[in-house]
């Protein structure tokens, strides 16, 4: 039976952890290095080690298309209108040489000047479509091109993969879908994990962009503590329903008073199998009002 790749979710912080090199870069560098390049065996269980996957799906909270026709929400983030995304209930970006999205502003010019060459995973998005499709009608599950790979994957993967030689396909988030539907959709998912593709969420526990303070030593708001210690936990126990209702937290307002960060979680906690535990990359806290928490399983 195939050995599943892990799936992992990444609390990416600030585009500049692209070039930083910090507590989180490294432990993301330390994931990297489960992965060898070589076929994975049975052996290779034992000390710890992947095969390099064959493909990585992401799913970053910088690509979530409104129906409406409107840009992509998380790209106001930090840049009003940035890198509009194509409209659609549920897109997968499918090109062979996908563009790099630098979908931001205000940081220093070798941040836009970096640069992540990947492939595009054009076969992986036409099986996540094939996938996605029986929950998605009558809505569409459309491939397209004209989205790339935005700061929220390639800020992560040029750490785990700095020679960027692993392919990406993305997916973007409905944020008209329920709680319980993103999960659903990772449980369908999880079959990729066995067909050697790396399924990943990119995004932030807690993530309240109004509220940041920017100083190096700035603490993290007793609210962000709460919220990030109650999901954190559920994580721990498994508890799926105390996660499908996190908005009902009395501190969700002020950790995620907009949802496209969280939801990255729900789908790799859907592909999460049975059993897995949860095993802690990065945790802790940034600019007061950010939670650099990640964790993989398998």
């Amino acid at each position: 039976m195939p050995v599943p790749m892990p799936a992992v979710f990444i609390g990416h912080g600030s585009p500049m952890n692209t070039i930083d090199d910090n507590q989180f870069t490294r432990a993301w560098q330390r994931f990297g290095g489960l992965f060898a390049n070589a076929t994975h065996s049975r052996a290779m269980n034992d000390l710890g080690i992947y095969a390099t996957p064959k493909a990585i799906l992401c799913v970053s909270a910088h690509w979530a298309p409104m129906t409406s026709g409107t840009a992509a929400m998380s790209s106001s983030s930090y840049l009003p209108g940035a890198a509009s995304a194509p409209t659609g209930a549920t897109l997968v970006q499918a090109s062979d040489n996908p563009t790099m999205i630098h979908d931001y502003s205000g940081f220093p010019p070798e941040l836009s000047r970096f640069r992540y060459p990947v492939a595009g995973a054009p076969a992986v998005a036409l099986r996540v479509a094939d996938l996605l499709r029986p929950m998605c009608a009558p809505a569409p599950v459309a491939r397209t091109t004209t989205w790339g790979v935005d700061h929220g994957t390639w800020s992560v993967l040029a750490h785990v993969f700095p020679d960027a030689n692993v392919p990406v396909a993305q997916l973007s988030i409905d944020l008209t879908r329920p709680v319980a539907w993103h999960i659903e959709a990772g449980r369908r998912l999880a079959i990729l994990r066995l067909e050697g593709v790396l399924v990943m969420g990119s995004g932030n526990i807690v993530h309240n962009l109004g509220a940041i303070d920017w100083s190096v030593d700035a603490q993290a708001h007793p609210a962000a503590i709460r919220f990030h210690d109650h999901i954190v936990d559920a994580i721990e126990r498994d508890d799926i329903d105390a996660i499908e209702r996190w908005q009902e937290h009395p501190d969700a307002a002020y950790a995620a008073p907009t949802p496209e960060h969280f939801l990255p979680l729900l789908y790799v906690l859907g592909a999460r199998a049975k059993g897995e535990r949860a095993k802690t990359i990065t945790d802790g806290y940034v600019y007061s009002s950010l939670s650099m928490y990640s964790v993989q399983f398998g």
